[in-house]
């Protein structure tokens, strides 16, 4: 099939019109008119993972981050855009389209916290456009026992948090962000949540969870998006069942000690 097929089955899924103004998603890489047999869906594609997909046999990425977000000013051989064209490959990138779709990836981490954090079925949108959520625990639990459930359930290997609750107060009103979404600690703590679970907390956003009395957990950008993989394969299988799509293998680059 050729490429524009695969384009707009991903834009069916989450329609690339609603993504942020400062967001890359859509075809970067390739042209419509290519053909198409075995896509390899990542989270992210560097140029492992473009090696990865070639060993594969792979002649497109699907990703949820970008492979081109700032403007390039070189473009090397190292490059994973580069090694994309080097080797006749296309990349569709879909970003916050993705984030903010019902069924999307904060709906997918809503979903796989759910038994454990012991949530009610009401979910509702951080955000007007739809990124993050807000979800209520059946049973108030303390900042540190949400950490640690989330540790175990995403599979992290570490976690932080600042229990920013008076007097011991437990966590009943939840917000949820995948990736990186402590920018939206102001708007969980106006929406009366008492905490916000996300990745990629900065310095100053600890003090300002502090001086809010929201509390925060950082559980990582990649463990909170990686739900994403298995979900959008699993959509393109069921839209496109004559194409070969292949889940990426590769773990996250980064170690802990």
């Amino acid at each position: 099939m050729k490429v524009q097929e695969v384009l707009a089955a991903v834009n069916a899924i989450a329609l690339f019109e609603t993504q942020e103004g400062w967001d890359n998603s859509g075809l970067l890489v390739g042209s419509v008119w290519q053909e198409v047999k075995h896509v390899m869906v990542a989270l992210d594609i560097s140029a492992k993972v473009v090696d990865h997909a070639v060993e594969k046999g792979c002649d497109m990425i699907v990703s949820h981050h970008p492979v081109i977000f700032d403007p390039l000013t070189k473009l090397t051989a190292e490059h994973p855009v580069y090694q994309l064209a080097s080797n006749n490959m296309t990349a569709i990138c879909c970003h916050t389209p993705l984030d903010m779709v019902e069924g999307g990836i904060n709906d997918l981490l809503v979903e796989t916290l759910r038994e454990k954090l012991g949530l009610t079925e009401e979910v509702f949108p951080l955000e007007e456009g739809g990124l993050g959520r807000i979800v209520t625990l059946a049973e108030p639990k303390s900042v540190e026992d949400i950490a640690k459930i989330a540790k175990e359930v995403l599979k992290c290997h570490t976690v932080r948090y600042l229990d920013a609750g008076v007097n011991g107060e437990k966590v009943k009103t939840l917000a949820i962000c995948g990736g990186s979404g402590s920018s939206l600690l102001e708007l969980a703590d106006e929406l009366h949540a008492d905490a916000l679970l996300t990745g990629d907390v900065k310095h100053d956003r600890w003090y300002a969870a502090q001086d809010n009395y929201i509390s925060l957990i950082d559980c990582g950008h990649y463990h909170t998006e990686i739900g994403m993989v298995a979900f959008l394969a699993k959509k393109l299988k069921e839209v496109l069942p004559d194409l070969e799509v292949t889940e990426c293998a590769l773990e996250e680059p980064v170690k802990y000690v």
